[in-house]
């Protein structure tokens, strides 16, 4: 997978050289990040993040159903962006993404994920991309809706995080919609 860049943020693909930095990014902002990330209380060292990065590597290069970048701001590593759970069959998947605390507010996840959209919708020839946000997470909501994804409705329960269930929304945009907005 190569590097996707337009402006300031660039996409890179996942590479364990990032390791000790991408730890460090989910360390500082680790009690952001957990409140919506089941994934984040269980990455403690540098070599979680190292396995992470080898088996997302490894997954590009046997055609897994994830498609994964690194997000960098000015050179600076500042969050992860992905589309996953694939289906080749239906031509569709799932945006995810996180920035590191000190990052957000910026306007970068949002170029990041119009950067992700773009491959989304073709390279990887999807016609249809969701996003599954906790109905309190108000940052992820804001997010898809000023990317102009359709809020299709509530799964009532539908995230199960540190014990406890929460309601999510979910949003999707079609390949015809993304390329109206572009």
């Amino acid at each position: 997978m190569t590097a996707i860049a337009q402006t300031r943020i660039v996409l890179l693909p996942p590479d364990v050289i990032h390791a000790e930095r991408l730890f460090a990014l989910i360390d500082e902002s680790r009690e952001t990040l957990r409140a919506w990330l089941p994934w984040v209380d269980s990455t403690r060292s540098a070599e979680d993040s190292r396995q992470f990065l080898a088996g997302v590597a490894e997954g590009a290069r046997s055609g897994s159903a994830c498609a994964s970048w690194l997000i960098a701001l000015d050179g600076e590593l500042a969050g992860c962006i992905d589309i996953h759970g694939i289906s080749k069959l239906h031509r569709s998947g799932f945006l995810g993404y996180w920035l590191a605390d000190r990052f957000v507010g910026k306007g970068v996840m949002g170029e990041a994920a119009a950067q992700a959209l773009d491959a989304g919708f073709g390279a990887l020839e999807l016609n249809r991309i969701a996003i599954l946000a906790g109905v309190a997470n108000a940052r992820s909501r804001a997010v898809a809706e000023r990317l102009g994804f359709v809020q299709e409705g509530a799964q009532r329960e539908g995230l199960h995080l540190h014990g406890r269930y929460h309601d999510a929304c979910q949003y999707s945009m079609l390949a015809g919609e993304w390329r109206a907005r572009r």
